[in-house]
């Protein structure tokens, strides 16, 4: 399948991706220096790979091999080293969410996954070779992009280094050769600290998407994608977790002003006391916080990117394994 063509679409049946966690997420900014600036020096992530021929940026601290891709908004299609248009299409005229990025156990899962989903009637728009991974893509019902990839390499930072900054992406054919069973994400990753950021991030931990129906996408999130609800406020807000982690994904249906699609991002940071140091050094660089929780189970502060995105540092605590509690479906 090239990267473009597309299963036709028809009734949602059990496909389950089930991925082990949120790996990334990608964004399209206004000014991808302007905006690498800020996830490297606010939010405390390296920079490891970039492709000039599209304007895109990658940062990691090590936890993977990208927690955070930017691309720059163009109304240009991206195209990969093959000549071949990328996922984003004729999308990313805006800043935004491009994709959020879902990490499988291996090749074999992605590939089992994918077959389900096309034999379920599960609309794909696009699969790819990243060098680093293999990719499928498919829209949620609000819309919003998904990709579950499978890392392909024991060692990313061979691929996904600075001093390398040619196209990564081509076109991939799920199943066309025997695929690989082999476990190539981190288990015990080095976590690196960017001297100077303002705030130590981890990693990337959770996203929150606005849904306008939150039945249809929580049957969604479940049945295709294979997360596992762990809390739920009523009709309004549900938390999903994957295999091996704690809180990958909040959903919440929209009403009033509130819109569809991404409401923010959330990094993990190690502890209450780096937050408080945060909030100081935050505050005197002429940083706002859009908002702070304090509470028995998770401290937070949320601020604001270049582009209006709004990004949340958070250290959970005293929560039971596999357990969202109250404190983590509040909205702010």
């Amino acid at each position: 399948m090239s990267v473009e063509q597309t299963v036709s679409p028809g009734v949602v049946a059990p496909v389950r991706f089930a991925p082990r966690r949120l790996g990334h997420a990608n964004l399209f900014v206004g000014d991808v220096e302007r905006s690498l600036r800020f996830y490297h020096e606010v939010c405390g992530l390296e920079l490891v790979r970039r492709e000039p021929a599209i304007t895109a940026a990658f940062l990691s601290n090590g936890n993977t091999h990208h927690d955070v891709g930017l691309i720059q908004v163009s109304t240009e299609a991206r195209r990969g080293r093959d000549g071949s248009v990328q996922p984003s299409g004729a999308r990313g005229k805006r800043p935004g969410l491009n994709h959020l990025g879902f990490e499988m156990e291996s090749e074999t899962a992605l590939v089992a996954a994918y077959g389900r989903a096309v034999a379920a009637g599960v609309e794909v728009h696009a699969t790819a070779d990243h060098i680093i991974s293999r990719s499928v893509y498919v829209f949620d019902p609000s819309g919003n992009m998904l990709e579950f990839y499978s890392d392909a390499l024991p060692d990313w930072r061979t691929v996904f280094n600075p001093e390398q900054d040619d196209l990564v992406t081509a076109a991939w054919t799920p199943g066309a050769t025997p695929p690989a069973d082999d476990r190539h994400y981190p288990v015990n990753p080095e976590i690196r600290r960017v001297p100077g950021a303002l705030v130590p991030s981890r990693k990337v931990t959770y996203a929150v998407l606005g849904v306008p129906r939150l039945a249809e996408s929580l049957s969604f999130y479940e049945e295709v994608v294979g997360l596992q609800p762990i809390a739920r406020d009523g009709d309004r807000v549900a938390a999903l977790r994957g295999s091996p982690s704690e809180f990958d994904l909040l959903l919440f249906e929209t009403t009033g002003e509130r819109r569809p699609g991404l409401h923010h991002v959330a990094f993990e940071v190690a502890g209450d006391g780096e937050l408080g140091e945060a909030k100081r050094r935050l505050l005197a660089a002429g940083f706002s916080l859009d908002a702070e929780v304090n509470s028995s189970t998770k401290r937070s502060l949320f601020v604001r990117d270049p582009d209006g995105i709004l990004i949340e540092f958070t250290h959970r605590h005293g929560l039971p394994a596999g357990r969202a509690l109250p404190e983590d479906v509040m909205l702010v």
